[in-house]
């Protein structure tokens, strides 16, 4: 009988933090517990506390390094990411290609948390179909996971893992071998595998200014926040000048690490190291504020009601003049909005934009009152000069999502609600937004797990948005009540179903 508790559960935890710099809170000890289930009787023991002794020994090593596979999830797949692999292919890798034989050097790049080796080689197959030759282009590949690497080099998947890959991608690089598909040899020359561990002192490899590419996706959401932003900072050196950086779909930097900037490639939000490096702020040891950017401090300043600098409408004669706030000055046009009256409400806020240039909160409403009255191309043109004052804003993407529904552009809508998404993951209303979106493009169970994460965020208190758009739910209470309602009808008509 094994005897594995919360005690035992939690020095485990901190052991893994201290040792690999994996973050497992609390709700995640039932995997931990798993793990030990798994790992202790082929120690012969079956008391936790005891295992976790031996862990952390001097000579616990090599079981750290067969525990560890059991704690972190390997699942990747081919081109995982299809937005991401459509920026790689037609802009990133190509222009970096050129680039590099512009440049005399070798086209660098790091696939960081490889697992069993489906993203390099769908980095090596890009590669090919660019026109790169082996000694002109090299993948590394790394992970902390010993046995993962060794499958990876293997280049062995059974056919069901290769639904990422097309027949015609098939037929040129890879080889049937009974039940399984073996690499072709043409890619392998691309790349080179090691294990690194990525809470660690970088690789001696690791040169400033060497690496082209970083592609680091769903691995940071296991690290802590120190170990994240000193992971960032090796990325920052390690990649050369306007070199990228690519993260899974749900690690956002927002609040975290500034001195990457955010970029869209064909459609998909993907981080760039500056040409020039930003100034950043510093803090004292200990003091774990993540240095702010001018969007943060817009954010921050409208969440707690503040002045913003992008609020700043005014002459220096003017400063220091008490002046209504962004939302105050509204309240005529959102009056009139509220009451249908679309034109009204559309000069009163034109006027307001044109006496105060920087208002977001006024160009966003009136990016609204132009969607409410089917004015689609300046609606568009409304939040795309928001956007062009504030990059990172997140209700540009979230009230043209709306706006692409309004127009009956629902792939549109998707696409960028889930950047508002990206930008700020812990939106519950943009999450119920998607869920809405899902639903119309009969995505049901995505659209469910939207409604849940609308839910789950609902656990964290919620700022006001900039921009009005009417019987938008804008409480915490009214975004829980209807998300809940539209989870609750599409589980009673799949049982009915």
């Amino acid at each position: 009988m094994l005897n594995i508790g919360t005690k035992a559960l939690g020095q485990l935890a901190t052991l893994l933090n201290e040792r690999a710099g994996l973050k497992i809170p609390p709700d995640g000890y039932h995997g931990l517990k798993l793990a030990l289930s798994q790992r202790m009787p082929t120690l012969g023991l079956t008391d936790a506390e005891e295992y976790v002794r031996r862990l952390g020994s001097l000579a616990g090593a090599r079981e750290l390094r067969a525990l560890l596979p059991l704690v972190t999830v390997g699942k990747t797949d081919f081109f995982r990411d299809a937005g991401q692999f459509r920026a790689l292919s037609k802009r990133i890798i190509p222009e970096l290609l050129a680039g590099a034989r512009r440049n005399g050097h070798r086209l660098s790049i790091w696939s960081a948390g490889c697992a069993t080796g489906e993203e390099p080689y769908s980095l090596a197959i890009v590669l090919a179909e660019s026109g790169a030759r082996p000694e002109e282009a090299e993948v590394w590949a790394t992970d902390l996971n010993v046995a993962a690497i060794q499958a990876a080099k293997a280049g062995r998947f059974p056919k069901r893992r290769m639904h990422g890959v097309s027949e015609r991608r098939t037929r040129r690089f890879f080889h049937a071998r009974g039940d399984h598909y073996e690499v072709d040899e043409s890619l392998r020359a691309f790349i080179r595998f090691d294990t690194q561990n990525l809470a660690a002192p970088p690789a001696p490899r690791l040169r400033p200014e060497s690496i082209d590419l970083i592609l680091c996706r769903n691995v940071i959401i296991y690290f802590d926040l120190p170990t994240i932003r000193a992971l960032l900072a090796r990325f920052l050196k390690a990649i050369r000048p306007s070199g990228y950086l690519l993260l899974g779909y749900s690690e956002s930097l927002f609040r975290i690490y500034d001195q990457f900037e955010m970029v869209d490639v064909e459609g998909t939000f993907v981080y760039r190291r500056p040409a020039n490096p930003r100034k950043t702020e510093q803090h004292a040891p200990g003091d774990e504020r993540p240095a702010k950017s001018r969007s943060t401090w817009h954010r921050e300043a409208r969440a707690s009601g503040a002045p913003s600098v992008l609020d700043a409408g005014s002459s220096t004669a003017e400063r220091g003049v008490t002046r209504p706030s962004p939302l105050k000055r509204l309240d005529e046009g959102v009056r009139l909005i509220e009451q249908g009256q679309f034109d009204e409400a559309l000069r009163a806020v034109s006027e307001l934009t044109a006496k105060n240039p920087d208002d977001l909160a006024a160009l966003l409403t009136l990016g609204n009152i132009f969607s409410l009255m089917g004015r689609t191309l300046e609606s568009q043109r409304a939040f795309a000069k928001a956007l062009t004052r504030e990059p990172l804003c997140v209700e540009a993407w979230l009230f043209g999502g709306v706006a692409a529904v309004q127009a009956g552009k629902i792939h549109d809508a998707h696409a960028q609600l889930r950047k508002a998404l990206f930008l700020e993951p812990g939106l519950a209303v943009g999450h119920y937004l998607l869920g809405q979106v899902q639903e119309r493009l009969g995505d049901r169970e995505s659209a469910k797990r939207s409604y849940r994460n609308a839910i789950v965020q609902l656990r964290s208190p919620q700022r006001e948005l900039a921009g009005h758009y009417p019987d938008l739910p804008n409480s915490a209470e009214t975004i829980g009540r209807v998300a809940r309602y539209a989870l609750n009808a599409l589980d009673r008509n799949g049982q009915e179903g």
